[in-house]
Formats: structure tokens, C-alpha cells, sequence
């Protein structure tokens, strides 16, 4: 008898594939990605899943460190979630081929993850603004 590998183990290993950190609580995977604080949530339970994406807590953090490195957020945040959509995508086929039926919930979170960028861009152009005299015409 082949053993068969569990859903979880299942949307881990797929998470795995692309670079995600993942953990396992109860019967929810998360994969954490590798370049900014975002996480891919899939909640497994009877025959039924949801897939969202989720802002951790200190992706505001990351991204005022990044965007004072010169680092072009916007860009970075697009790739991420570009990413976690496709990953996300690629979970969905996989459990609807095993007979779950899947909810993606994935615009709640990309809409709460593009909040906090543009907190963080506002806030670094005020504060260009106000420490060099930069105005945003310039910026």
C-alpha cells in the first residue's frame, strides 16, 4: 500500500517548490514569501478550502527599510503578489482535481497589502518633503 501524502503536506510541498516558508497550523498551511512579509493562507477543511493572502505583521516595517535602501517597492509588492496569485492558482487546480470545492480570497488581501504600501510611500515622500525640501514634482 502506498502511503498517501496528506492535502497539507501536499499544498506545503507545492509552497516549497516556490521558495515559500511554510508552516502548518491545525489544518491551515501558510507560506510566508521569501522576499517581503505576505503569506499565502490555505484553510483546509471537509471537502472545502479558502486561499487568501495575507499582510504579516511587520510588512510595514520591511518596506520602510526598503524603500530608505532605494528600493523600488511598487515593483517589488507587484512581483510578490503576481507571485502568490500564481501560486495560489496552481493550489486551487490541484485540490479542485482532488474533489475539494475552493474559495479564493485573494483581492481582500492584495487591496490590504497595496493599503499599506501606499501608507508607506505617502509617509516617505512627506518625509522627503519635509527633510530635504523635495517636493513631489521632483520626486
Amino acid at each position: 500500500m502506498k502511503s498517501a501524502m496528506s492535502v497539507l503536506d501536499e499544498i506545503r510541498s507545492v509552497m516549497e517548490d516556490h521558495d515559500l516558508n511554510t508552516s502548518i497550523e491545525g489544518n491551515t498551511v501558510i507560506g510566508v514569501h521569501s522576499s517581503l512579509p505576505i503569506a499565502l493562507k490555505v484553510r483546509i477543511g471537509r471537502k472545502k478550502a479558502s486561499i487568501e493572502i495575507l499582510a504579516e505583521e511587520d510588512l510595514r516595517d520591511t518596506l520602510d527599510e526598503l524603500i530608505e535602501s532605494g528600493e523600488d517597492i511598487r515593483d517589488l509588492v507587484d512581483d510578490v503578489l503576481s507571485e502568490l496569485r500564481d501560486i495560489a492558482i496552481e493550489i486551487q487546480r490541484m485540490l479542485e482535481d482532488k474533489g475539494y470545492n475552493v474559495e479564493l480570497n485573494l483581492r481582500e488581501g492584495e487591496s490590504d497589502v497595496r493599503d499599506i504600501l501606499e501608507e508607506v510611500t505617502e509617509e516617505y515622500e512627506e518625509v522627503l518633503e519635509e527633510e530635504l525640501g523635495i517636493t513631489e514634482e521632483e520626486f
